[in-house]
């Protein structure tokens, strides 16, 4: 029987397997995940001699949390690449923006206001995500709570996304949309924390990078799936096949309740499924003054004890915002510099996204074989040569071409850094150190953008701002590099124990 939401997966373990687990002193930092996750094959297969009732999670528990995990990518991605990156706000910023406004001139300079708008408050959101996400990730390690706060999180999602066609083709609604936007890039990001430190509960060192590829994957086509139903349903031809009437920009603004039909629908399963996070200081109060005190000290005993995290921490920030900078700018560098329609750049995003999940799924198993570290480093070269590929050559054929190939390497390396992360940690502290990993990304979060904005503004051409990217992903690069990540950037042997130096 497959498990339900009133019996916790986790409940499937036996006593004297969670007590030696979490208790022992002696145990092996991977010893919970270890005992209770797949030998060998990635996704849905789980080793047999793991299944005995009594000693660790069964084979069809397993294999339903494993698959709920990817689901929840391909349904979370929807927001990201509909609401955040091609549709909804590019409907904020343009038509809401300059609705009303008179001549080129004017509806130049509301558009120009409706983008300053939508950044700022962004930018909002990225202040409150660096301040929660460490927090929460603290309460849902110390508490147990990171289950509940995941479902929280996602739910607050879809329920943000579900109120935007109340943002109307006025310029008045301006700032409901930018604000309502911030929302959900706030609740999603934290919802990404805790999905996030799901992934050592589910899988051993030995194939964790296949079972974070594969979700990445998921993500990528479920992206394309969305993109392309958008596409017929709402935009094309005419106002789409539903044939929802474009006045006052209903085709457009019905757009988010199918977004959110769609995200609760690939959430569900993980917010039902998730196995049990047992809490690292059961029965303790919390607070959060208590909480950022433990961090404070977490962060403190990190520099001497794990000085490769925060190495690591500071370092895939930087390459994270370009990675991040590469889809952000990608439909603006498309339509400004070599002139794509808004039906082109939706074709070239869901081919794009096609590109990424085929990468990110062979680079998952790379990955596996070769450690993340190696997975990294290749993949930050190849978007480096590939950008400047596009940059020296400026015709639209090399666009479509070396931009769609740069999309091969994006997946793999956001895959393997994720993948990293769940090594370096210990265990307890995973979701916390996840919610540092989200605050400083959010506090380096402007590189990427900022670096192609200021190329831009020197050179007074939009494509030129590609070299922008290719500087961030290189400084971060630099900051990778020679990071002592020891094991934890190797590949492990098949019963999931580092691979040997040599």
């Amino acid at each position: 029987m497959a498990p339900t939401a009133d019996r916790d997966p986790g409940d499937r373990l036996s006593p004297s397997f969670s007590s030696s687990a979490r208790s022992s002193p002696h145990s092996s930092p991977d010893a919970l995940h270890d005992a209770a996750a797949p030998g060998t094959r990635a996704f849905v297969e789980a080793d047999p001699r793991r299944a005995a009732p009594g000693t660790a999670v069964d084979r069809r528990t397993l294999r339903t949390q494993v698959v709920s995990f990817a689901a929840w990518d391909g349904g979370m991605s929807a927001f990201s690449s509909v609401i955040l990156t091609f549709v909804f706000a590019t409907y904020v910023a343009s038509a809401v923006a300059a609705e009303g406004a008179v001549g080129e001139e004017a509806i130049k300079a509301a558009q120009d206001h409706g983008s300053q708008m939508l950044t700022t408050w962004q930018s909002i959101g990225a202040v409150a995500v660096a301040l929660l996400a460490p927090l929460l990730g603290n309460l849902a390690d110390s508490g147990g709570a990171r289950n509940a706060l995941l479902r929280i999180t996602t739910l607050a999602t879809v329920v943000v996304i579900a109120l935007m066609p109340m943002v109307a083709l006025d310029s008045d609604f301006l700032i409901l949309g930018a604000v309502l936007i911030a929302l959900a890039v706030v609740f999603s990001e934290l919802a990404g924390v805790f999905v996030n430190s799901v992934l050592p509960e589910i899988s051993t060192p030995a194939n964790r990078g296949r079972v974070s590829g594969t979700a990445w994957a998921v993500g990528y086509w479920g992206s394309i799936v969305c993109l392309a139903l958008v596409l017929v349903l709402f935009v094309m031809p005419g106002t789409g096949l539903l044939g929802i009437t474009g006045d006052d920009g209903w085709n457009l603004r019905a757009i988010p309740v199918f977004v959110a039909i769609w995200i609760l629908v690939g959430t569900l399963p993980l917010m039902i499924w998730a196995p049990r996070h047992h809490a690292r200081t059961p029965g303790a109060r919390w607070t959060p003054v208590q909480g950022y005190v433990s961090i404070a000290r977490h962060v403190k005993r990190a520099f001497r004890e794990e000085p490769a995290m925060l190495l690591y921490l500071v370092a895939s920030a930087i390459y994270r915002d370009g990675l991040g900078a590469v889809f952000s700018i990608a439909g603006v560098l498309a339509a400004n510099a070599y002139g794509f329609s808004t039906v082109e750049v939706i074709i070239f995003g869901i081919i794009a996204n096609l590109v990424a999940g085929i990468g990110v799924f062979m680079g998952g198993r790379i990955d596996d074989r070769v450690g993340p570290r190696p997975v990294i480093i290749g993949g930050c070269i190849g978007i480096i040569v590939l950008g400047l590929v596009v940059l020296a050559f400026g015709s639209t054929a090399v666009f479509w071409v070396a931009g769609l190939a740069i999309c091969l390497f994006v997946g793999p390396v956001q895959s393997a850094s994720r993948n990293l992360l769940t090594r370096l940690s210990r265990p307890g502290r995973e979701t916390e150190n996840f919610g540092l990993y989200a605050t400083t990304g959010r506090a380096l979060g402007f590189l990427g953008t900022g670096a192609f904005a200021l190329t831009v503004w020197i050179t007074g051409d939009t494509r030129t701002g590609i070299l922008g990217i290719v500087l961030v992903m290189a400084l971060g690069l630099l900051a990778f590099f020679p990071i002592p990540l020891g094991a934890a950037g190797r590949a492990a042997k098949a019963d999931g124990t580092p691979a040997s130096a040599g």
